[in-house]
């Protein structure tokens, strides 16, 4: 796949097989991750792959509350239609995913976010090229404060959570959302 197909016509996955991604897949992904640039070339990039559907399930709600009470005043469309997904009680926020890796970064690192984040762009990409689903997490957030579930992350000392993806074979083909045309200033 060109590098431009991968970007044009990946699409956030949130129905996923239950099959479960092989290492040498995931490897590959995570090592894409890696080719990602960063400021000064730190790369204050690290990596957390959760396979233990219990423990994101319990994660999950632990979040679900939370974003609810978050979102209590926002009432457009897609706030309407988030809450309701998050009320209900079958509903999981890794969407069922059987592999969802954190992406952490040196706590130190002054870029760690932008770096981290162009980090699970490449891994998107890269998963959609070998036939994989993602979705980034954008929920788990709330749960970067819980201390006890943190433990259960893993996350080695010196580093902390920038993001998590939801990686799967996927279980549905979404369409593409219409894009805004973008707001482009030339200075020449």
């Amino acid at each position: 796949m060109e590098a431009i197909d991968a970007i044009m016509t990946r699409r956030s996955v949130r129905k996923f097989e239950k099959r479960q991604i092989p290492d040498a897949i995931l490897e590959k992904i995570i090592t894409a991750g890696t080719y990602a640039p960063s400021a000064l070339a730190v790369q204050p990039w690290g990596f957390v792959v959760v396979q233990d559907p219990a423990f994101l399930n319990r994660v999950s709600d632990y979040c679900k509350p939370i974003m609810i009470s978050l979102m209590k005043d926002a009432h457009d469309g897609m706030s309407d239609a988030f809450r309701t997904l998050l009320e209900s009680k079958d509903y999981s926020i890794y969407y069922y995913a059987p592999t969802v890796i954190m992406v952490i970064g040196k706590t130190g690192s002054r870029f760690r976010e932008i770096d981290c984040s162009l980090c699970a762009e490449n891994m998107m990409l890269s998963a959609h090229a070998l036939g994989i689903g993602s979705c980034w997490i954008g929920s788990t957030e709330v749960a970067y404060d819980n201390k006890e579930l943190m433990v259960e992350f893993h996350v080695p000392e010196g580093y902390s959570p920038v993001g998590t993806i939801a990686f799967g074979y996927p279980a549905e083909t979404p369409e593409a959302h219409d894009k805004h045309v973008p707001n482009v200033t030339w200075v020449r």
